[in-house]
């Protein structure tokens, strides 16, 4: 029987007075056990048992270890609450609670004080929580991404520089730059580049890391341009720059950022 502990199940059926429980993987399904009482967020209806043709094998794998975020299908999507394997499906919703988040700490979060890594878990966590059963929580495994010619690993002894990570951030936050944006752009570049190289989480480090450069640049009157650094500026090259401690390159593009959002604000 497949253990269901991290999944909500798409619909249950009464077979012999038992309930049986059904779940979603695209327009599939797989029968396996009711998830505990805590992951349940929202009543199932009853329905008949699907075809048979419409019954798949869990497509999940690493489905019996210990480590919930090495449960991955065959195409490298991480297991989830959305209960599919479609990457484009959970982006879509990964960007709409990110946008959320956003519009909550722009309107709750009181940027004049200090903040560390810890509130970044925090973000994490809430843009996360009902996508991942990991939100908030540190990677527990290497991951690797790009061909032969641009393979990189991020190693799990990466995140033993977090804590430098964190004096950083606070550092950065407790800074005041006026209008020195050609400061606040390589002090951010810095940020950015060592936060991915360390990637402290499972998924959204992207993301993450950009909402934290973007929340900097409010608690200095600086416009937000984390949503407008795009593949097309090089941007990931600019990054990788900078996991050889070069940070011009993205320094020089956040700068350009700010200055277009100074000069269209």
């Amino acid at each position: 029987m497949i253990k269901t502990k991290y999944l909500l199940y798409a619909f249950k059926s009464l077979n012999n007075g038992k309930y049986q429980y059904w779940y979603k993987t695209d327009d599939k399904y797989f029968l396996a056990e009711k998830p505990p009482a805590s992951i349940l967020k929202s009543m199932s209806d009853e329905a008949s048992q699907p075809a048979d043709e419409d019954i798949i094998d869990n497509p999940w794998q690493e489905w019996s270890g210990e480590d919930i975020q090495k449960i991955i299908s065959g195409q490298g999507v991480c297991i989830n609450y959305l209960a599919t394997t479609d990457g484009d499906v959970i982006q879509k919703q990964e960007d709409f609670r990110l946008l959320e988040v956003y519009d909550d700490i722009v309107c709750n979060f009181d940027i004049s004080k200090s903040f560390g890594f810890e509130m970044v878990r925090h973000w994490h966590q809430e843009i996360f929580k009902n996508i991942y059963p990991f939100a908030g929580e540190l990677r527990t495994v290497e991951m690797s991404k790009g061909d032969d010619d641009e393979h990189w690993v991020w190693r799990k002894e990466f995140l033993k520089a977090i804590p430098q990570l964190d004096n950083q951030i606070k550092k950065v936050v407790d800074s005041e730059y006026k209008d020195d944006v050609k400061g606040i752009a390589y002090d951010l570049s810095v940020i950015l580049s060592d936060f991915l190289f360390i990637h402290p989480f499972r998924e959204g480090n992207g993301r993450i890391s950009r909402l934290l450069s973007d929340v900097i640049l409010a608690k200095n009157d600086f416009p937000m341009v984390g949503l407008n650094l795009k593949k097309g500026d090089n941007y990931i090259q600019r990054v990788h720059a900078g996991y050889e401690t070069n940070y011009e390159p993205l320094a020089e593009l956040l700068e350009q950022k700010i200055e277009e959002g100074i000069k269209n604000g």
